[in-house]
């Protein structure tokens, strides 16, 4: 092993073809190609642990580019893998070359040095190989012996009996995800890296089972059986598929020996399985079985491709061989799979299928080609995904006609790496230009559209002359019309060129419509028309243009809001009807060889175009104020002067139209010489008068958009209290003339100068007591009247609102938004990302709100933070370190602080002067404060009784004392004001001591001394309220709580002066306080006080008040009353119910509490202060309270190791165990319920709690409970919160998420959108061709997707395309993101590029950052450099991580394009703190820590890690990871590995703090933006998990702290929880008899139960063995017969037999009648249907339908159908003889004899298209309003409308039927229609040439019905809303408010889109839901709804 193959490679590259790249290419390989190909390249790419990989790109000799795959080995066993590759793809591709990329040759490189001779062993046993590498296993070989010689027999026996026989298969032999890629040119499938062998069909499939392949899924296995059946005996096939899947197993532990020990036992535990079954071993002679203590566990290892870096750990020098080379090249087709590694597998396996099972029977025949739309999942990065690329076809021929797109080509732009340059759009004239915008707000919007020929600047300007551009240059200086916005706007109207356009005024009109909605200023800002009023000015064609507009924008929701906006119109010369010189243009450009233009069409007299515009403008020009002027001279048209407009074609003669001639011809109209022509005066007058009358309206409008805007800010910051009052409430305090001197200090000075460019911050100290609060008002008052913006914060400790650092961020962050309206709209942007600050860690608000936004602002001014009293705060040193990141802010930041000087402050300024400039202002207060306490004693004095004299003496009394304390000296002189005489006062004086704490002491004993015990207990309570709330009282709040021991005070402000002394005051807001935090201290850590606060007991007592509070009985029925009601009534109450817990968490534990917590959580008061919570929004304040909980029950626990075990009250404790877990279930389960309805909480909420459950235990009494719900096992609470399955079982490959949506990646390249808030689907967007990453924006209104070949740029939630480019050729995005506050799109792709798109340009396509970005030039020991396996960004887009297979982790800088750092790991990996060194390590995945910028990722060998890559701090921990995912705010991280387990992590500690088992693998993780749930991708579900410990840490308050206090619990990581999925298979098929109590559930295992609802299960009626879901049940009238059908087409009609069938009593049994063979030529069943005698079955497909005789069991009738798909079909009401088929617009009659056709029943008038959910009576005809009709059939063409659901109802009165419809764009709509069978019963009286009436439904019950589930007695409706509400509607009843009504609702964890689909409504109200593999049956009082 002297040489590694890529060291042998570098050797050789001076001896190779001297062409481009890092791959030598040898000479033998070049020989292989044609004479005359020149080599362009040689490049190293993609990765294997076996092999090296590279493309060879050339020049064939015909100079067709092309690229091709060459593969090279080593050693011996090299040349074998190589030949025996090269046969078996070569076999492959002979069978079936659409799949199989064309091998070419094989062979030796040349120039090497001799080895041994090449002989190739005989096959050996697999066992015997595992035997000499893993060593002998005695047991293992015993066993092993009888499967050969018993089992093996035995299950291929078999096969060849009873006239069958087994057909050999070609296989590939090693088919696992890895071995799959995709195309990039045509994104067909491959598969590759094949072991081909004839065997056994079903051989190939065993490798599926092995739980180290991604596709063990059982939906790949089931997806084969569908279209490759088992064979027969089928029982036996998934006993013959474990015997294959040993076979694999042994092969794995053979090529990977660290697996070996845990695979070994997977195949001797399936050995064992099979031997008990088939062959069991004479007793006593079985070899022991294995425990579980003796089983090995799976590592990281899980594919094909590390065992060579299992080597590499001891080795730094991978892939040791000899020096003997062998490769193989394969022509390329830039096929995206891995050779050996992660391979883009999970492709769309049934186009796979389809292939496989035609060359199956076909193997001879060449297939058709096929183009399988399948996606590349990111989960497989392209290190492997290029390794191993080839171009289906037999010969070179066959090579790409398009040549590789060379990275030169694309960074020729010089500007190309300036990303944050928008393009000039000023000289444009086509699209929508602002040409003036005014200084302030606009309040209005005009728009000029030109006209045909024109320009949108050369048709208003005379001669084309600009100078003469008149609305940029004149009206811009009107009065009144300077303070409108105007734009114009262009579009390509010219008639004259060659090129022939098919674009109409339609198209013109979207045109408009798109740049109005789209469109973005200079600056890259939305223009946001629509929010104010718009006039448009309009010359010939443009006034058709923006009537077609207006109409259009009616209809189409994207544009509804601009369309409103719209206010006037001018029309210049408009054609209105039209043109005779239209005909004559169109002649002209005819005979000079030009082509005819649509738009020119349109505008000839009467034109069909222009009829229609007319008919429907004239509905909506009412609303409108217009004016129309029109010409009065001839125009000159070639020789001829001609009118071009006659007066009646200028003019509308609409009632209200204002028109007038002007003194022009058609072109003058719009252009004037001068500001002083006439035409023009006329014109200005005009417009002017049209703003005149808008103006108030849209000045109106900004001002409540700024109003609005606030409101939004406030709700992003959570504002509870205006900063404005702590300012005031200080600045009242001070005195004229005071604190003057401050801003004579030198660094004050310095820090207030504006005209210094840095960024600063003064720090001034100074003793407590000593006026810092009052100077920092009078810094605030002098910036303010300076005109400056300063925002500003007080610190209170007192107050635990106001003492944390995240409330100082978003304060600050406020007032910003509130100051500066470009901040503000940033803010707006931000608005939509659903933060959640004020739960979230300060560091991430100063992330995303400060370093993201606002340093990156260039304001001109600098900002002024003033922040006081920062010792007063939590996390003072914490906000210094946040400070650090000022020095980046473009914008200058000046920060002043005061504060105490203490040593951790001291230190902390010193250690932040080394990034900031930092100013130290230390002042003792004696010579600062002196003359301001001199004026302040002095202007006190004046209003104090008493001689001059004794003035004088008190004044000099305080001033020699007060040694610059402004709080004593005011304390001193309230203290004089109540004495009554002059001697009184000198005693007093002398009385008080100097300084505070003696100070304090005379109050406190002043209090102690009171000779009333009443006020000595009343005092101490107040104190206690005062120094232990939560937040402070206000005066009202703190009588009701002082009630009822102490009630009716007369004046409590005056009683609180007179028995706490000084102590408490009350300030302007009304709120009780301390005097001073000195205060507070004094009373609560001074020793021996007589009136000593105990925090601990103060905080029980209040516990004690505010609990017994919410005890009241009274409470439930004052809360009935409503929010304001309640809460102006109950002031405390709403404090009691959100602070008990506080109060617990701080109070010592006692017994007296734990009775308190007992009697509350015991009790009815738990549910009413849960309705409280839910009315007033403060859910969150029950995760609050379950963190109490558990915190005192622990609390209490570890007390009782001192207390006898008599007292330990255990039972009690487990109360308060399970109130912690439900209190924070029902946030996480019933949140949206309770917010909805709070009184739920009291008879609903309980039914669907599971019954272990403390509030079902408690609540739920089933004998007077409305809801009884049965036929689940609904035993624990579970973590899941909903299930979502794709449609068509397409598998999901990946998730993200952003605001209000999350969006899913399908295996057939569909991704799907929906509403995160609760799980509605948005829409579906179909890119066209697979898709290799997308992400949203942060608003989640925008979404990008990058193609193979393109990239779109979508709208949310409409699903429209905004803009699409090309891609570079052949190159996979393996990481976007959109960047520069989502101006433009970065990716980094497969190629080691990164590039942008700027989303305003997206013409101008993809550009290169920076050539040398990403490119290693740097030599690292051990490493080889090939394609990257995954690349991330940061969260803002400026650094870009990159890892491969055979390189360390690298960091890069985009903008400066420099290496930041490399992940190096430690020497010893067992460190918890890892030591920087030089060695590395290969990562898998990573993500990026959001907040903190570490990554976060996993190593190869099984070890996750963080790593900061500026300060290379490391962490590591021992954990296998697969997929890994960080939270949004950075606390929480998540990993998944392959057995299905995801844990989520602590980032700060590393540790576990959740995990979920599974045994299904997990391909997706994604956080929710709140973080309070995970998503994860299994198979085809999207599961969304919301686990206690999330809930809790995402309701957190912020923990850190660096300042002592014993308010403040210690910081502690919860104890890791763990959860189980429970294994089922999922409801397929749901199907209840006809007015009977039975009903049949078949699962994906094809299994078809029978069930009573009152009994439960009866009997399994049916098993099918093709092991596919049941896809199909129905019953039959006679409730004796069913159907049921599987996804493979086989059907059984089964019978009941029994006592008493009908009525579902008694025993039942069940016989077969018939199991028809149909042919359905491949489609699967559409539908299966019995007829009303039950003797005739039909079956349809997609295109065909048979009728078979269940009496004979033959076939009755056939047909095909056409487009019948969309149709559901049913029994006609009232003709036994026919049957229905309802599709979306009519009913089509079939005879049931012979399918022949009836008739048809039209239900829909085809000339107005009414908008989803809107009915009408067609008898009963009305128009409807124009926002309900579509202008033109061609706005719905591609739209699809199927048929979802028929019901017939009860007695066949009704029967209901429930349409989807989906547009172009992927959204999705409902519509339903309820027709009355009497229109049935007379087939002669019906009209088939009339559309039949359906029942009118209002259109607000419509909007509402997301699943009808049925038709109750009495014509009741009855249907699951939007938010999951079972309701009701009476048919025919107005209005719909007073007959709509919502009865319970089903859980969102329950709902998932198959039970959405099957869940159904019995006749007496019952309803059956499907949940988790079972049927809930919940019995109801919906039946005997009242109305």
């Amino acid at each position: 092993m002297s040489e590694t193959v890529h060291g042998l490679l570098n050797r050789r590259q001076s001896e190779s073809l001297p062409i481009a790249g890092d791959f030598p290419l040898d000479e033998n390989i070049a020989a292989e190609f044609p004479k005359g190909t020149k080599f362009l390249s040689a490049n190293r790419s993609g990765a294997s642990a076996w092999t090296i990989t590279a493309q060879i790109s050339v020049e064939l000799p015909d100079g067709t580019p092309a690229r091709y795959f060459v593969k090279c080995a080593t050693e011996d066993a090299g040349r074998l893998m190589m030949e025996g590759e090269f046969n078996a793809m070569t076999e492959l591709y002979n069978t079936m070359p659409s799949m199989v990329p064309k091998p070419y040759s094989f062979g030796k490189l040349s120039h090497q040095p001799a080895s041994s001779d090449f002989t190739s062993p005989h096959a050996k046993h697999v066992i015997d190989l595992d035997f000499e590498t893993n060593g002998y296993w005695e047991e293992l070989d015993k066993i092993e012996k009888r499967v050969l010689s018993k089992v093996i027999p035995r299950l291929i026996g078999i096969l060849e009996t009873n006239g069958r026989s087994i057909k050999p298969s070609l296989c590939h032999a090693d088919l696992w995800e890895g071995n799959t890629g995709t195309s990039y040119e045509t994104g067909d499938i491959y598969i590759f890296d094949s072991g081909a062998l004839y065997a056994h069909n079903e051989f190939e499939i065993g490798d599926w089972r092995c739980n180290y392949n991604k596709i063990h899924n059982k939906v790949y296995t089931r997806t084969y059986l569908r279209y490759c059946g088992p064979s027969e005996p089928k029982e036996e096939w998934d006993d013959r598929n474990r015997m294959y899947c040993v076979y694999y197993n042994i092969i794995y532990s053979v090529n990977h020996i660290s697996q070996g020990k845990a695979v070994r036992q997977q195949a001797y535990d399936d050995m064992f399985y099979l031997i008990d079954k088939y062959s069991p071993f004479p007793e006593g002679e079985a070899p022991p079985r294995l425990d579980d203590a003796d089983r090995a566990s799976l590592s990281a290892e899980r594919d094909h491709t590390k065992r060579s870096q299992s080597r590499h750990c001891e080795d730094p020098d991978p892939l040791a061989t000899s020096s003997k080379l062998d490769s193989r090249f394969d022509l390329e087709s830039f096929a995206d799979g891995g050779e050996g590694g992660r391979g883009e597998g999970r492709r769309e396996i049934n186009s796979m299928f389809r292939k496989l099972r035609f060359h199956r029977s076909h193997s001879d025949d060449r297939p058709p080609e096929t183009s399988p739309s399948s996606s590349l999942p990111d989960r497989y990065p392209s290190t492997s995904s290029t390794s191993s690329r080839y171009r289906k076809g037999s010969s070179t021929s066959d090579i790409l006609q398009a040549p590789v797109r060379r990275t030169s080509e694309l960074s020729r732009n010089p500007s190309s790496r300036d990303l944050s340059r928008s393009p000039d759009r000023r000289n444009e004239t086509l699209g929508l230009q602002v040409i003036y915008q005014p200084a302030s707000a606009a309040p209005l919007d005009i728009v000029f559209v030109h006209g045909l020929g024109g320009d949108s600047r050369k048709s208003w300007s005379k001669n084309h002359d600009h100078n003469l551009f008149w609305p940029q240059l004149w009206l811009p200086l009107e009065p009144d019309i300077d303070q409108a916005r105007i734009f114009s706007f262009g579009y390509n109207a010219n008639y004259a060129g060659a090129a022939k356009s098919i674009s109409n005024i339609a198209d013109f009109a979207k045109e408009l419509l798109f740049e109005m909605k789209f469109g973005k200023d200079e600056e890259g800002q939305d223009f946001g028309m629509g929010k104010v009023p718009i006039i448009f000015i309009v010359h010939s064609m443009g006034g058709l243009v923006v009537k077609k507009a207006y109409l259009l924008g009616q209809i189409d929701e994207n544009y509804q809001g601009i369309v409103k906006a719209i206010s006037a119109i001018m029309f210049l010369g408009t054609p209105h009807r039209g043109t005779n010189l239209a005909e004559l243009l169109n002649k002209v450009l005819f005979v000079s060889f030009q082509s005819s233009k649509s738009f020119i069409d349109d505008l000839n007299r009467s034109s069909p175009a222009l009829e229609e515009l007319n008919e429907q403008f004239r509905h909506v020009a009412p609303r409108l104020s217009i004016v129309s002027f029109y010409e009065t001279l001839a125009t000159t048209v070639g020789p001829r002067k001609l009118m071009v407009l006659e007066k009646e074609s200028s003019i509308l003669g609409y009632p209200g139209e204002i028109s007038r001639s002007l003194n022009a011809n058609h072109h003058d109209l719009c252009k004037y010489s001068s500001p002083h022509d006439s035409n023009y005066v006329s014109v200005r007058n005009t417009i002017r008068s049209l703003v005149g009358r808008f103006h108030s309206k849209g000045t109106e409008v900004w001002t409540n958009q700024h109003s609005e805007e606030l409101k939004e800010v406030e709700k992003l910051f959570a504002i509870c209290e205006a900063p404005e009052n702590d300012f005031s409430f200080f600045r009242r305090r001070w005195m004229p003339g005071t604190c003057d001197w401050l801003l004579s200090e030198p660094d004050i000075k310095l820090c207030l100068d504006e005209t210094t460019s840095d960024s600063r911050i003064a720090w001034l100290s100074a003793p407590p007591a000593s006026g810092k609060s009052i100077l920092s008002t009078h810094i605030i008052n002098h910036l303010r009247e300076s005109g400056r913006t300063c925002q500003y914060f007080f610190f209170k400790f007192s107050d635990q609102t106001k003492r944390s650092l995240n409330v100082l961020l978003r304060s600050i962050g406020y007032q910003m938004a509130r100051d500066i309206p470009a901040f503000r709209r940033k803010l707006i942007d931000l608005s939509g990302e659903s933060l959640q600050l004020e739960k979230g860690d300060s560091s991430l608000i100063w992330q995303r709100i400060f370093e993201s936004i606002l340093f990156k602002m260039e304001l001109h001014d600098p900002l002024y933070w003033v922040i006081d009293g920062l010792d007063e705060s939590e996390s003072p040193k914490a906000f210094l370190d946040l400070l650090h990141g000022v020095s980046q802010s473009r914008t200058r930041i000046r920060v002043l602080i005061f504060s105490r000087n203490t040593e951790s402050l001291y230190h902390g300024f010193k250690r932040l002067s080394g990034s900031v400039q930092v100013n130290f202002i230390e002042k003792d207060g004696r010579d600062s404060n002196t003359s301001d306490i001199s004026m302040f004693v002095k202007e006190e004095m004046e209003h104090t009784r008493g001689s001059d004299k004794l003035k004088h003496q008190i004044m000099q009394s305080i001033l020699g004392r007060a040694q610059g304390n402004f709080l004593w000296v005011r304390l001193v002189l309230d203290e004089i004001s109540s004495c009554h005489t002059e001697q009184d006062i000198r005693d007093t004086l002398e009385d008080i001591p100097d300084g505070m704490s003696p100070l304090y002491q005379r109050m406190e004993q002043a209090i102690a001394n009171s000779p009333k015990k009443t006020d000595r207990t009343l005092a101490k309570i107040i104190l206690q309220w005062t120094i232990c709330a939560h937040r402070p009282l206000t005066l009202t709040e703190l009588a009701h709580a002082l009630s009822p021991e102490y009630s009716e005070f007369p004046d409590l402000r005056r009683t609180i002066q007179d028995v706490c002394r000084q102590f408490v005051i009350v300030d302007d807001t009304h709120n009780v306080v301390m005097v001073h935090e000195t205060a507070r201290d004094y009373l609560t850590k001074t020793p021996n006080l007589q009136i000593s606060i105990n925090t601990k007991g103060s905080h029980a007592q209040l516990f004690a008040r505010t609990i017994t509070c919410i005890l009241d009985q009274n409470l439930r029925s004052q809360l009935a009353r409503g929010q304001r009601l309640f809460q102006s009534t109950n002031p405390f109450v709403l404090y009691a119910a959100i602070s008990w817990t506080y109060h617990l968490r701080h109070a010592a534990d006692s017994d007296g509490i734990l009775d308190l917590l007992v009697r509350f959580l015991g009790g009815p008061s738990v549910l009413t202060w849960i309705h409280s919570m839910a009315l007033f929004s403060q859910l969150e304040v029950l995760v609050k309270a379950a963190n109490g909980l558990t915190s005192f029950a622990g609390l209490r626990r570890k007390g009782n190791a001192l207390r006898n075990p008599m007292l330990h009250r255990l039972r009690d404790l487990e109360l308060l165990d399970m109130w912690a877990v439900d209190l924070v279930k029902v946030v996480g389960k019933f949140h949206r319920q309770l917010h909805s309805d709070p009184t739920a909480i009291y008879k609903l909420v309980p039914p669907f709690c599971p019954e272990k459950s403390i509030l079902h235990r408690q609540f739920y009494k089933p004998e007077s409970s409305d809801l009884l719900i049965s036929g689940i096992s609904n035993i624990t609470w579970n973590d899941n919160l909903a299930r979502i399955s794709l449609r068509n079982g397409d598998q999901a490959w990946r998730i993200v998420c952003a605001a209000h949506h999350f969006a899913v990646l399908s295996s057939r390249g569909a991704i799907t959108l929906w509403k995160s808030i609760n799980f509605e689907e948005v829409c579906t967007l179909l890119h066209g061709e697979p898709v290799t990453a997308m992400c949203f924006n942060g608003k989640s209104d925008k979404f990008v997707s990058y193609g193979l070949k393109s990239t779109k740029l979508w709208s949310v939630p409409s699903g429209q395309v905004l803009s699409s480019t090309s891609n570079p050729e052949f190159v996979k995005a393996m990481t976007i993101s959109f960047a520069d506050d989502d101006t433009k799109i970065l990716t980094g792709s497969d190629d080691r590029m990164m590039r942008y798109i700027q989303i305003e340009d997206f013409n101008s396509g993809w550009q290169v950052v920076d050539e040398s970005l990403l490119r290693e030039t740097s030599q690292i020991q051990g490493t080889f450099l090939n394609s990257p396996m995954q690349m991330a960004f940061n969260s803002d887009a400026t650094l870009v991580g990159v890892c491969y297979r055979g390189f360390p982790l690298s960091v890069w800088a985009i903008n400066e394009s420099r290496l930041v750092g490399r992940c190096k790991r430690a020497k010893d990996f067992r460190s918890d703190h890892a030591r920087p060194s030089t060695s590395w390590f290969a990562v898998d995945r990573f993500t990026w820590n959001p907040v903190t910028g570490h990554v976060i990722g996993c190593y190869r060998d099984g070890c996750i890690f963080k790593w900061h890559p500026v300060t290379d701090e490391n962490h590591e921990k021992t954990e296998t990871a697969d997929e890994i995912a960080a939270s949004p705010n950075g606390k929480l991280f998540i990993t998944s590995n392959s057995d299905g387990t995801v844990k989520v992590w602590n980032f700060a500690y590393f540790s576990v703090v959740y995990q979920l088992s599974s045994g299904d693998l997990v391909t997706g993780l994604a956080f929710s933006p709140d973080c309070k749930r995970f998503y994860d991708l299994r198979g085809s579900s999207v599961n969304a998990w919301e686990p206690n410990s999330l809930i809790r840490s995402s309701e957190t308050e912020e923990t850190f702290s660096d300042t002592a206090s014993e308010d403040q619990s210690p910081t502690s990581v919860s104890q890791a929880s763990e959860a189980w999925v429970a294994q089922f298979e999922p409801v397929s098929a749901l199907a209840a008899a006809p007015g009977s109590s039975l009903y049949c559930v078949g699962n994906e295992e094809g299994v078809v139960e029978l069930f009573d609802i009152m009994k439960g299960k009866l009997l399994e009626l049916a098993r099918f063995l093709n092991f596919l879901s049941v896809s199909k049940m129905t019953w039959a009238e006679d409730r004796q017969h069913i159907v049921a059908a599987d996804l493979g087409g086989d059907i059984l009609v089964k019978r009941l037999i029994g006592s008493a069938v009908g009525a579902g009593e008694g025993n039942v049994e069940a016989q077969t009648v018939l199991a028809p063979k149909t042919n359905l030529e491949g489609d699967g069943i559409h539908e299966v249907l019995l007829d009303r005698k039950s003797t005739l079955l039909l079956v349809v497909s997609q295109t065909r339908a048979e009728v078979w005789s269940l009496s004979t069991g033959i076939k009755h009738a056939s047909r095909k159908l056409e487009n019948d798909a969309v149709r559901r079909w049913l029994n006609h009401p009232t003709q036994s003889n026919l049957l229905l088929g309802c599709g979306p617009s009519d009913l089509r009659i079939l005879h049931w004899d012979d399918l022949t056709d009836m008739g048809h029943l039209q239900f829909r008038e085809e000339r107005a298209r009414l908008k989803d959910q809107i009915n009408f009576d067609v008898t009963e005809y009305r128009e409807p309003p124009l926002d309900q009709l579509s202008i033109s059939p061609k706005n719905y063409l591609g739209a699809t409308s199927t048929v979802t659901k028929v019901v017939s109802t009860q007695g066949r009165i009704h029967f209901l039927v429930h349409i989807l419809e989906s547009s172009p764009q992927g959204t999705a709509s409902k519509r339903l229609l309820i027709f009355s069978t009497s229109s049935f019963e007379n087939r002669d009286g019906i009209d088939l040439n009339k559309p039949i009436v359906y029942l009118y439904i209002p259109a607000e019950i419509v909007s509402r019905v997301e699943v009808p589930l049925g038709i109750l007695t009495g014509s009741l409706l009855v249907f699951l809303d939007q938010d999951l509400w079972i309701c009701t509607y009476r048919l025919g009843s107005v209005p719909a408010d007073e007959v709509f009504k919502r009865h319970y609702f089903i859980p969102r964890d329950w709902v998932g889109t198959e039970s959405l689909e099957q869940c159904c409504v019995l006749e007496d109200g019952t309803v059956l839901f499907p949940r988790d593999g079972e049927v809930a049956v919940i019995k109801s009082t919906l039946g005997a709804a009242d109305f």
